[in-house]
């Protein structure tokens, strides 16, 4: 069921940080619910986990996106829901008409977005409990754009930065499809170990690959065409 937000919170929130809800669960140990500047954000101990439009490392991407590149009613696999800051961006701050997979391991994080933020967006979106690597290997379904976005906290699992989950997201991207992979660079310990990811690994799979510096995250793009 929706949750209600008293309209004089959204006013509050652009004074002062409004929290609505804490949570803990089996993969976060800390989860907290907020209005920033009449925006919802959900943070965990260490991390943004969205923040509505304001999402700027998928903000600052896709305004550099060439979206007619793809098809107008492109479907989105999104691996790492948050409380669906990318369909968010899509469908209000581009006015895009797209349909969306969204894959979350939390299922926490799953009730808090199905309270607070994915009943007011348009778009159709299928919300699938479940790992992302696991996800990959069972679905046969293709997609003309994957956003990856899976973090632990900070940290990005293990397993979705191997050779082998790459090659599960080539396999689920269609012919022309765009891949969107985001990786923390706002240390100069994590911008190293993003570049070098990026140059041995990301690589190896999408020799045609680019990149988005946001500031603070490093946005590594299956073909640099798809930037523009």
């Amino acid at each position: 069921m929706a949750v209600t937000i008293p309209k004089y919170k959204y006013w509050l929130s652009h004074l002062t940080e409004q929290v609505l809800e804490t949570a803990t669960s089996p993969y976060n140990d800390y989860l907290q619910v907020s209005l920033v500047s009449g925006r919802l954000q959900l943070v965990a101990e260490d991390a943004i986990y969205s923040f509505g439009d304001y999402y700027l490392n998928f903000r600052k991407t896709f305004d550099r996106f060439v979206f007619d590149a793809l098809p107008e009613d492109a479907s989105v696999l999104v691996l790492g829901l948050g409380l669906g800051s990318i369909p968010e961006l899509l469908e209000r701050h581009h006015g895009l008409k797209y349909e969306y997979v969204a894959v979350e391991i939390d299922p926490v994080i799953i009730e808090l977005a199905s309270d607070y933020s994915l009943p007011a967006l348009q778009s159709p979106i299928e919300v699938v409990q479940a790992d992302a690597f696991a996800f990959l290997q069972l679905d046969d379904r293709t997609y003309d754009l994957i956003c990856v976005d899976v973090f632990q906290d900070a940290d990005i699992p293990d397993h979705i930065l191997t050779h082998e989950f790459l090659h599960l997201l080539q396999a689920r991207l269609a012919k022309g499809g765009a891949l969107i992979y985001n990786r923390l660079a706002d240390t100069a310990e994590h911008r190293e170990e993003a570049r070098v990811y990026y140059d041995e690994v990301f690589r190896i799979t999408f020799p045609d690959a680019g990149v988005v510096d946001t500031g603070g995250n490093y946005m590594l793009i299956n073909e640099d065409e798809f930037i523009k």
